[in-house]
């Protein structure tokens, strides 16, 4: 692809006049990738704006274990524009997924060609804005598409793991106390099995939504599995955690879902709170969980504590 027509995709020079885009092609240079390298890392200092030519690469965001892919770039597409305007570290790591070739423009080049053209710096100034503005709702958009629940809206698997760690170290640090209690929808696969998974799927959403609405603000509700939810409680102690826990039992053996046949529908709930029961994030999971295990065998629709409490 012809430098000035990668170049010419990029919002930030998209209204540059033809003889500036030809100049600032003559100071881009061509570098190549082999496989699984970072091109640019998340906290860098960024210098320079990268065009692909050949080869795909990921535009990766850390994780507290493991990076999350928010996106897949290819021929045509650029990455680290903004680089050119500031001296902010790198928001995300960039690796290749084969060997890539791209096309590299410093920011030096970049600022002599400005300042040897007005009118190519006002045609910049002119657009910036826009770039940013559109930048911030990207990001913010696959950010959180990362973090939810598709279907219920909920917060994920991979943001409970997050906050309960976080919350286990506030507790540790400050000696704060928060409960995780667990809650399992019952019966659920052979509510699917007979009314096909649409009528499952009402029932997860509407079951999400009995969770936020029925909780206290600070309260956080996630969706962790199929048919599994938690609620992160901060400031609740074991007595607390069992009365919230079963309140919600209750309230969802009470209400019906918005669905056709009518259901009954009840969930089984455990619990264990931090750092009366256990002070790590997986023991303070594996306790709740054995609790609501326990619960699910005992005969559903109830509540269980950690062993020894209650």
């Amino acid at each position: 692809m012809n430098p000035v027509d990668l170049l010419r995709k990029v919002p930030l020079f998209e209204t540059l006049p033809p003889a500036d885009l030809e100049g600032l092609a003559s100071a881009v240079r061509l570098e190549s990738f082999p496989p699984q390298v970072n091109i640019v890392e998340v906290g860098d200092p960024g210098h320079s704006l990268y065009l692909v030519v050949e080869g795909t690469v990921q535009v990766l965001a850390p994780g507290r274990s493991a990076d999350f892919e928010l996106a897949r770039l290819s021929e045509g597409d650029f990455f680290g524009e903004m680089a050119l305007l500031n001296s902010l570290p790198r928001s995300a790591t960039v690796r290749s997924v084969q060997e890539v070739k791209v096309l590299v423009l410093d920011k030096a080049d970049f600022h002599r060609i400005l300042a040897a053209s007005p009118e190519a710096a006002l045609k910049v100034l002119e657009t910036l804005s826009l770039r940013i503005r559109n930048a911030d709702e990207q990001i913010s958009g696959l950010s959180d598409k990362a973090v939810r629940d598709a279907l219920t809206g909920l917060l994920n698997r991979r943001a409970f793991h997050e906050r309960l760690a976080q919350e286990t170290e506030r507790a540790r640090r400050y000696g704060d106390h928060f409960a995780l209690i667990l809650l399992d929808v019952d019966r659920f696969k052979a509510l699917n099995d007979t009314l096909g998974h649409d009528v499952g799927d009402a029932v997860l959403v509407w079951l999400g939504r009995l969770l936020t609405e029925h909780t206290r603000q600070a309260d956080v509700p996630f969706r962790i599995g199929g048919e599994e939810f938690a609620i992160l409680a901060p400031g609740t102690s074991a007595e607390m955690a069992h009365t919230v826990s079963q309140r919600l039992v209750n309230t969802v053996a009470a209400a019906r879902p918005p669905v056709e046949p009518e259901l009954h529908v009840t969930v089984s709930a455990g619990y264990a709170v931090c750092p009366e029961h256990a002070v790590r994030p997986n023991t303070v999971y594996s306790l709740a969980d054995q609790a609501l295990l326990r619960a699910k065998s005992e005969g559903k629709n109830r509540v269980c504590a950690p062993k020894d409490t209650h």
